[in-house]
């Protein structure tokens, strides 16, 4: 597998940070990025370990500090959804993008009012990592 961050300017690191809800997007439908590209940048940063236990701890205080009764039923797939990113097995790219685009919108079905059903999201999200 070529090294995807071989050639990645500061411009390229910038846009992965500036665009990355846009590269979740393109990295969920599984886009293959060009080395050095802003999604290349994007998909290493989804890869990291920091990344993952800070989804991890996002998810975490979902069930905590938000709104833990639209949860409750769901407390499983988190459980084995934060084991995942806690162990050192590779997750797929698609299915990292797929958790942060979920974690990120306010009007998805891990808020309140949000629309569709919160278990089958993480289910999604648990068979694509």
């Amino acid at each position: 597998m070529p090294d995807l961050l071989a050639g990645a300017t500061l411009a390229s690191r910038l846009r992965a940070r500036l665009f990355a809800g846009r590269l979740d997007r393109e990295a969920e439908v599984g886009l293959v990025p060009l080395p050095g590209s802003s999604l290349a940048v994007h998909l290493a940063r989804l890869a990291s370990a920091e990344e993952r236990h800070t989804l991890a701890h996002e998810l975490r205080h979902l069930l905590t500090d938000l709104h833990p009764e639209r949860l409750a039923a769901c407390r499983g797939v988190i459980d084995d959804i934060t084991l995942l990113l806690h162990s050192p097995r590779p997750m797929r790219a698609r299915g990292m993008a797929r958790l942060r685009i979920l974690l990120s919108d306010g009007t998805g079905p891990l808020y309140r009012n949000g629309r569709g059903s919160p278990a089958a999201a993480l289910r999604g999200v648990l068979a694509a990592l």
